[in-house]
């Protein structure tokens, strides 16, 4: 749509619908809100209205009628019909606002007839145009409908008596949120005595006021703080130097207590007591007896500091990053600004004589604090800084009075005006360290120079200043931060790096040291003053540079330019890497067969020191090409007569890879890896992102020193995605060639059945509650409604009542009733069956993300799971492995509007499962095929079923496609084919086989001519199998005709006859398995749909009736049962607290006998073990009826994941026990040598005694008791005992307790307590999960401080007890233990630790270190290495368990910096190789975008390589281009770095040539040949023109500029001669002026000699002309010439830069790279007929004046445009 028309279209809109909203009144009487409408059919037509979103072909707009029935006051009948402008390609939009799940009629229907119920209806997504249409048709119908009047007497009493109450109460009572509560409840009260709308509403509203009466709370007594208020006031005045420091410390504890009172106002009490004790503390203050000196802690700008030690020059630090200048690396600094902007001084202990001299000082005290919040590496802290170091933010010469006098300080004097000077410190004597060393440096990324100082003391922790003095007599003050950075480290400029990390530097102050000698430099330290004598020459830096040309390697020299060297500069040249290299006359020569491909860097000193090195990079090149492209292997491999190591070399030099014409870069920032470090292609890499099978690439490599690219073509293979989708009816059968295929549409109708069930491929919902709808889940996607409006998405069933959702939860359903794991209920309103949930599709690479979004999918090695084991029918877990050659394979296709359609299925030779191959279906006789007689049972006229060997093709069954021959027996000519839908058609039975039916519906319909007899196939489609055929012949007999009801005596009969059973006389599967059919065969009499239907239901309940199973009652016999934890150890143990169920997050251990055998879980999801499985004894009297009986013929089948192996077990007979009911019973056949005898209590209960059988005594074992363990609170382990239990015969242990020396005993679970026989572990409140399962603790916890003697095993072997001595529990408590990680320098670290016991009498142990001893919450060592330790607390006299913690020491030297071309971690300068591979090494954790991924055990994942390399393809860098990486490692600080993906853009080239021809063009016109207004205009655009000129942001922008440009020349008018000025007025001068101003201001050197010339030549002409003011004529003629000079000036030494590159211009030690095509500096003004800004426009006119008034004025897009 042109933007025009669009423009007209939207102002139409909007004028018809304010004329809409004023002239279309409302029915006089119309139900609205709430008001229930009056019985009737009422009706509306709206109309469906495509947006500016749909396209103008894509779909006709249309009417739409809503018809609403109403009666006793509900929508009982909702109706939807298409009018004018429908057509069919319109249905799915349709049907899905109409009667689909969001549908109006199936969500509305039942509802309460209000206007408010059509109002709450939503649109339906993917039918938001229709569904809005309907609502507005239904909104317009109920209008129509008056209210509905009825009757009702409520009774109000109660109400106003509760009204009566509250209004008789006074606010000023009660509390003022109370009173608000209560006075809401009292409006709502009124309202509904008014109302009187139902007794329901006055009964609510007279309790909801009745309660808030209740509720109100009595206002507390005013409490008077005028006398508090007044003594902290006084007490705030006084000034702490005035009084002794005990008196004062007293009045300070008051003053805070009575701020506290004051906050409180708790009692008028409390506030007398706290203001009595604050005016007793300020009269007992002391004063002191006359001013004296004192000490204090004191900030000291950096000039005041510094200038009694040499430098009075010192300024202050600015911080551009906010957060260091506030962190612990600025320790020993203090700043004046909160936001982190500066770093003013120093805080050092200051000597006053006289203490008046603080007066008018900010005083720091011990009450005093400060908040400082920093962000460093991406984590945020608070830290709060109390007493003194609250100085750390607070004014300069803020200070805190010392208690102490400090053993070195400065004596601070008082100025004449009142100003401080502080002297030289003193107080410690100075030491000397003259084994410290220097390490110092001319090249530095803190500024120009830099030393590191290695061997300072360790107790060293803050560095208040530092002094660096010279042999010269100068002395040059440091200051944090900027020139100290972590103790040893000092940096400084001297003009030449004047930024470093975003931050200024400050350097005017170090320039003269350049050329001097550092004699000696002086810390200030926390540890007092050290000096460190040394002999550093700091050579010179100068404005010099050195360039070199690149060579080919085998010529063995290159030409050398020096720039600016100084005059006695004596220079001296080497290459490292090259041989016998020499610079004579500008030429550097080296030995040329040595000389390898590659960069080199040449670097020149100067022999007599005096001044710093310089240094430049070229490159050595050569002809040869020593690779060639391999496209079987897709990779670079070696030419003939090359080796690999020359493709590595190769490799390592690509700069860059252009893929069919657009350049990637290979390394640096925004790098994209075309070529991969091992030659071969990257084939993930973005030029092939959208890559599709067989395409082909042009690829040309560009290596540096490699003369000549590489050009080769790359293939791309396939770029599918290949996996399972859920598709919908309509969607999978839209193209595989059936009747009615892709139509979505529903029918009202309802077959013989009762069931709506001949729309065509609509979604199959059943509104029944009958069995059998668990079956969906086989094949099928599922989804439950209930009646709270919630959707349950069903992806399989455990068992008949309970499904697992496809989120992972679970709901109980029985008959209808849906319980949620959270015990909330609800009722099934309809069960849906949507399509098919695993269909092999294979998409397009760069559609499957948007694919993934719409459907749900099912990608390889992940599960496909459906049904349970039920009858014949089997469930499946099996893992997905979708490929090209998978049955049944669909492609997809991504369609213009966002939409996907599907192929027909393709034949393939592969099952699409893993590890499984294709299968083959039985043939028709060895599946029973059977065409049955004429019945329609369930709604069908034709049905052939499959009834022997049918149980896994019925599992698996997807899809089932009929083809009619007629009387064609050669099955050579079809005449038509079908697709069916599961439950609608298809369906599967547990005993009675797979039941295929044809249904005259929508999507069925016999050719005219035709009945149905004839020859047919069918086609089963099934997951894993190959496509099963069928023929057959159907006759007269079995078309199903009319079927009238005649005769359901025998259903009758049936029904009686199963409702005189007894449910306690059979098992509860063969007693619930009759009550369905029992269910069905009730519906079937009351509905009477066919005769057929009956003596289908009447067969089906008398095979039920047969099928029961008796229970078998048990008289003094032995069963093996299921007894659950607690009841089985009642006898067992003395124990006040049952033993809990296993609760497990694993899933799969709980049900591998393996780790879990003698025990029995009821869940088959394997979330808990319940208990054991032992044998009974059941005594006379007992009935087992009730309970789950097992027999041989019993099994079940558990698949589990262990390890990632998948394996699948049939359980059989009794072992059927492992999983199954609580109590559940095997009968044995022999007395058992040990069991538990069973009885009933009163209340009918199962009640065990204590085992009877005899105890084997196993000797000569001993226990280990740990505190410390992965699985509890305590382990004991007793090693051999797995081996002697095994060598008994022992396979499962049922039980163990153990006994204590006190008499209690204690009762072990299986896996959380008992693990592989020996190893015992229990949780006693502190340890609350294991391995994501919750612990049970209260069992255990009596057994702390007890002694245990014995373990007593129940084995399916017999009983054991296991002597073991005497062994303590210590005593757990609640802790907290921490140790600072530290230097290993240090010698000492910090440690926490809170929660000991008052009677703990602690000792420490740190295993590796020596000299170990905490005081003081300190911790010191001697002779440490770096790593990882473990600081032991014991309790001396044993009664208390050990408690740990982990730290680390860490070295100081970081071996491993990021490198960001390389995006590796490389070796630093200073360090080895082994250092380098020992820090990889010891990688332990990295954090991606705040996100922390280990680097070892299991589940690590890599991200960084063993070389130090980043793993590109890592998990976290699957999404984004910019990631924040920090890696720590074991015994090193942490490195923090950003890698980033991110490509450039690509540099726009814009022909500006037209537009520069125009507006010179316009340049030479004159202002007096036209009219001043034209002139005016022409001017505006001329000035435009250029401002777009100079943007180039857009070849559009430019062309369109030209063209308005050239419109508005076109447009000038010419000026008459009344219209020019006069000839004889004055000339104007001062727009050239201006000119010739600007002019002079630029700068010869900044451009070429040409350009420079000519300026100066217009720029004497202009001064000229000015001087003779000749005419107006000549003025404009010498400006324009003027401006044409200034605008041709060229850069002297600017490069155009179109292709992104960057300029590296080297000087001396300075690297200077500028970018200027990395900005972008975009000018965008709205485009005349942009309809954004015409729509914005429009917003305003419509806000501001309204729509009835709106006049709104369009500018052109150019003048006349419109016109031409």
């Amino acid at each position: 749509m042109k933007k025009n028309e669009l423009i007209n279209k939207t102002l139409a809109g909007l004028m018809i619908a304010a004329m809409t909203a004023g002239v279309c009144p409302t029915t006089a009487f119309a139900v609205t809100g709430a008001q229930v409408a009056k019985d009737g059919t009422y009706k509306a037509t709206a109309h469906v209205t495509r947006t500016e979103e749909d396209s103008d072909d894509e779909w006709d707009e249309y009417d739409v009628e809503v018809s609403l029935t109403v009666a006793d006051g509900k929508f009982t009948d909702i109706k939807v019909t298409p009018a004018n402008g429908y057509d069919s390609g319109n249905d799915s939009y349709f049907n899905k606002a109409y009667n689909k799940s969001k549908g109006i009629k199936t969500l509305l229907e039942g509802k309460e007839a209000t206007a408010d119920t059509v109002n709450s209806w939503d649109s339906v997504s993917g039918a938001t145009r229709t569904s809005k249409a309907v609502k507005e048709a239904a909104a317009a119908a109920i209008a129509k409908a008056e209210e509905k009047t009825t009757a009702v007497e409520v009774s109000t009493e109660k109400l106003q008596a509760a009204i009566t109450k509250a209004e008789g109460l006074k606010e000023a009572d009660y509390t003022a949120d109370s009173w608000k509560t209560m006075q809401d409840a009292l409006t709502e009260a009124k309202a509904a005595l008014e109302a009187k709308e139902s007794q329901e509403k006055v009964d609510a509203a007279e309790s909801k006021l009745t309660k808030a009466i209740d509720g109100l709370v009595k206002a507390a007594a005013e409490v008077n703080v005028e006398k508090l208020q007044t003594a902290i006031k006084k007490a705030e005045g006084l000034t702490e130097a005035d009084y002794t420091a005990d008196s004062w410390k007293t009045m300070q504890n008051a003053l805070t207590e009575a701020k506290a009172a004051l906050e409180a106002k708790e009692s008028q009490d409390k506030v007398d007591a706290a203001e009595a004790k604050l005016t007793k503390a300020i009269d007992a203050l002391e004063k002191n007896a006359v001013a004296k000196e004192v000490y204090v802690l004191m900030n000291i700008p950096y000039d005041k500091f510094y200038a009694a030690e040499g430098d009075d020059d010192a300024d202050a630090v600015t911080s551009a990053t906010l957060n260091k200048t506030r962190s612990s690396l600025a320790a020993g600094s203090y700043h004046v600004n909160s936001d982190g902007s500066d770093i003013t001084g120093i805080v050092y202990p200051v000597k006053l004589d006289d203490a008046s001299a603080l007066e008018k000082l900010t005083q720091v005290t011990d009450s005093s604090k400060v908040d400082i919040t920093v962000s460093m590496k991406g984590k945020e802290t608070t830290t709060t800084y109390e007493g003194k170091d609250a100085l750390f933010e607070s004014p300069s010469y803020a200070y805190y009075i010392l208690s102490e006098t400090p053993s070195y300080y400065k004596v601070a004097t008082v100025n004449a005006d009142g100003t401080l000077s502080f002297g030289k410190a003193e107080g410690a004597e100075v030491q000397t360290l003259s084994n410290v060393t220097a390490d110092f440096r001319t090249s530095s990324k803190y500024g120009d120079y830099q030393m590191n100082l290695s061997g300072l003391p360790d107790d060293i922790t803050t560095v208040y200043g530092v002094v660096v003095g010279t042999k010269e007599g100068d002395s040059y003050g440091l200051r944090h931060v900027e020139n100290i950075w972590k103790i040893s480290k000092l940096a400084w400029s001297t003009g030449f790096i004047t930024t470093a990390h975003g931050n200024q530097l400050q350097y005017k102050d170090y320039v003269p040291m350049m050329g001097q000698t550092i004699n000696k430099v002086t810390y200030y330290t926390n540890a007092g003053i050290y000096e460190i004598p040394m002999s550093v020459y700091v050579p010179v830096k100068f404005d010099g540079s050195v360039e070199v040309a690149d060579a080919k390697a085998s010529s063995g020299e290159t030409k050398v330019t020096l720039n600016n060297l100084p005059s006695d500069y004596e220079a001296e040249y080497s290459v490292e890497g090259l041989e016998n290299v020499k610079v004579e006359n500008s030429v550097l020569t080296y030995t040329a067969t040595d000389a390898k491909v590659g960069k080199y860097t040449l670097k020149v000193t100067d022999k007599s020191g005096k001044y710093a090195d310089i240094s430049a990079d070229f490159t050595l090149t050569t002809e040869v090409t020593p690779i060639t492209y391999d496209s079987d292997q897709k990779a670079l491999v070696p030419a003939d007569g090359y080796s690999a190591d020359d493709v590595a070399a190769y490799v390592k030099n690509i700069t860059s890879v252009s893929v069919d014409g657009k350049a990637y870069t290979a390394s640096g920032k925004g790098d994209v890896k075309v070529i991969n470090e091992d030659g071969s292609i990257n084939t993930e890499a973005v030029p092939f992102a959208d890559a599709k099978e067989g395409q082909k690439f042009e690829i040309e490599v560009t290596a540096a020193g490699y003369e000549n690219n590489y050009k080769f073509t790359y293939t791309a293979e396939s770029q599918y995605k290949y996996v399972y989708a859920g598709l919908s009816w309509a969607e999978y059968w839209a193209n595989e060639g059936v009747y009615a295929a892709g139509d979505a549409s529903s029918s009202d109708d309802v077959d013989t059945k009762g069931e709506h069930d001949k729309g065509a491929f609509d979604t199959v919902t059943r509104a029944t509650t009958n069995h059998g709808l668990h079956r969906g889940s086989y094949q099928c996607t599922a989804i439950i409604e209930g009646a709270n409006g919630k959707e349950y998405k069903v992806s399989h069933w455990t068992d008949g009542n309970t499904a697992v959702l496809t989120d992972g939860s679970t709901i109980t359903f029985e008959k209808g009733n849906i319980t949620e794991a959270d015990g909330s209920t609800t009722t099934m309103v309809e069960y849906d069956v949507t399509g098919i949930k695993y269909v092999p599709v294979k998409v397009a690479a760069a559609d499957y993300e948007d694919f993934c979004k719409t459907y749900a999918v099912v990608e390889n090695g992940m599960d496909l799971t459906g049904g349970y084991g039920e009858g014949e029918l089997a469930s499946y877990a099996v893992k997905a492995n979708v490929t090209a050659q998978t049955n049944g394979l669909k492609t997809v296709t991504k369609n213009a509007d966002g939409s996907f359609s599907f192929s027909s299925r393709e034949d393939g030779s592969e099952s699409g499962i893993e590890g499984q191959a294709l299968k083959s279906a039985p043939s028709a006789e060895e599946a029973g095929l059977t065409v049955k007689e004429a019945n329609g049972s369930y709604g069908e006229f034709l049905r052939v079923d499959l009834t022997t060997n049918f149980a896994d093709l019925g599992a698996n069954m997807q899809a089932v496609k009929w083809t009619y021959y007629g009387e064609d027996s050669t099955y050579t000519n079809a005449l038509v084919s079908y697709g069916t839908k599961f439950a609608a058609d298809n369906w599967m039975h547990k005993k009675m086989g797979i039941q295929l039916g044809l249904t005259d519906s929508l999507r069925c319909q016999l050719p005219e001519g035709t009945d149905g007899t004839g020859y047919w196939t069918i086609t089963i489609s099934a997951l894993g199998y190959e496509d099963a055929n069928y023929q057959f012949q159907a006759t007269d007999e079995n078309i199903v005709k009319p079927d009238p009801v005649q005769d359901t005596t025998a259903l009758e009969a049936a029904i009686a006859k199963a409702e005189a059973l007894n449910e306690a006389d059979y098992t509860a599967d063969s007693w619930a398995s009759m009550q369905t059919e029992l269910a069905e065969a009730k519906e079937e009499l009351e509905a009477k749909h066919s005769q057929s239907a009956v003596n289908e239901a009447t067969e089906h309940l008398n095979a039920a009736i047969d099928a029961l199973v008796k229970n078998q009652v048990e008289e003094a016999g032995y069963v093996l049962m299921n007894i659950p934890y607690a009841e089985f150890y009642k006898a067992e143990v003395n124990n006040d607290v049952d033993v809990d169920v296993f609760t497990s997050a694993t899933l799969n251990k709980t049900r591998t006998p393996g780790l879990s055998g003698g025990s029995y879980h009821a869940n088959t999801d394997g979330s808990k073990i319940n208990g054991i499985t032992f044998p009974v004894k059941v005594g006379e009297g007992v009935d087992l009826s009730k309970y789950t009986q097992v027999t041989d013929n019993d099994s079940v089948e558990i698949t589990v994941t262990n390890r990632g192996q998948t394996s699948t077990t049939t359980y059989t007979g009794k072992d059927a026990l492992y999983q199954n009911a609580d109590y559940a019973y095997y009968t044995l056949s022999e007395t058992p040598s040990y069991y538990k005898e069973v009885s009933v209590d009163a209340e009918g209960n199962l009640v065990f005694g204590k085992t009877v059988g005899d105890v084997t005594e196993l000797d000569g074992f001993t226990g280990d008791l740990s505190t410390e363990t992965g699985y509890g609170d305590y382990q004991l382990d007793i090693t051999g005992l797995r081996d002697k239990l095994t060598e008994l015969g022992v396979t499962n242990v049922n039980a163990v307790v153990v006994d204590t020396k006190e008499g209690s005993s204690y009762g072990l679970r299986h896996l959380e307590n008992i693990w592989r026989m020996e190893e015992l572990a229990w949780a006693t409140g502190f340890t609350e999960s294991v391995h994501g399962c919750p612990t049970s603790s209260e069992h255990y916890k009596a057994m702390m401080g007890q002694t245990i003697t014995s373990v007593t095993y129940y084995t399916d072997k017999g009983m054991y007890s296991v002597p073991l001595g005497e062994i303590y529990v210590p005593v757990k408590f609640a802790h907290e233990l921490s140790v600072e990680n530290a230097s290993v320098t240090a010698g000492q670290t910090n440690v926490t630790v809170t929660g000991l016991p008052d009677d703990y009498d602690a000792e420490y142990k740190v295993e590796g270190l020596n000299g170990v001893s905490v005081q003081n919450g300190v911790l010191s060592f001697d002779n440490a290495a770096k790593g990882k330790y473990t600081l032991t607390i014991s309790d001396k006299s044993g009664k208390y368990a050990d408690i740990t913690t982990d730290f680390e020491l860490y070295t100081e030297a970081m071996p491993a910096a990021y490198d960001d071309d390389k995006k590796s971690l490389v070796k630093t300068a200073d360090a080895t190789d082994e250092e380098f591979a020992d820090y990889i090494k010891n990688i332990t954790v990295v954090n991606v975008n705040g996100t922390d991924y280990r680097a070892t055990g299991r589940g690590a994942t890599v991200i960084i390589n063993e070389d130090g390399s980043i793993k590109t393809d890592a998990a976290p860098f699957a999404e984004g281009d910019t990631f924040e990486i920090t890696v720590t490692a074991t015994g090193y600080q942490p490195v923090s770095f950003t890698y980033t993906t991110k490509v450039a853009p690509e540099p726009v080239v814009v022909d500006t040539s037209a537009l520069e021809a125009v507006i010179a063009k316009a340049e030479a016109l004159k202002e007096s040949d036209y009219t001043e207004a034209s002139w005016k205009h022409f001017k505006t655009e001329l000035s435009a023109a250029k401002a777009v000129l100079e943007a180039k942001e857009s070849q559009e922008a430019v062309d369109e500029a030209a063209k308005t440009l050239q419109l508005e020349i076109d447009a000038l008018v010419k000026a008459t001669p009344d219209d020019k000025k006069d000839e004889t007025e004055a000339v104007d001068t001062s727009s050239l002026e201006k000119l010739i101003a600007s002019a002079k201001d630029l700068k010869k050197n900044d451009y070429t000699a040409a350009t420079w010339t000519t300026l100066q030549n217009a720029l004497a002409n202009a001064e000229k002309a000015v001087e003779a003011k000749e005419s107006q004529k000549s003025i404009d003629a010498a400006e324009k010439n003027l401006q044409a000079a200034i605008d041709g000036l060229k850069k002297a030494s600017a490069t155009i830069n179109k292709n992104n590159t960057t300029n590296n211009n080297k000087k001396n030690n300075t690297t200077t790279t500028t970018k200027k095509n990395n900005t972008t500096t975009s000018k965008k003004s709205p485009k005349t007929g942009d309809p954004v800004s015409v729509l914005g426009l429009l917003g305003a006119a419509v806000s501001s004046l309204g729509i009835g008034g709106l006049g709104l004025k369009l500018r052109r897009k150019s003048r006349r445009e419109d016109e031409e």
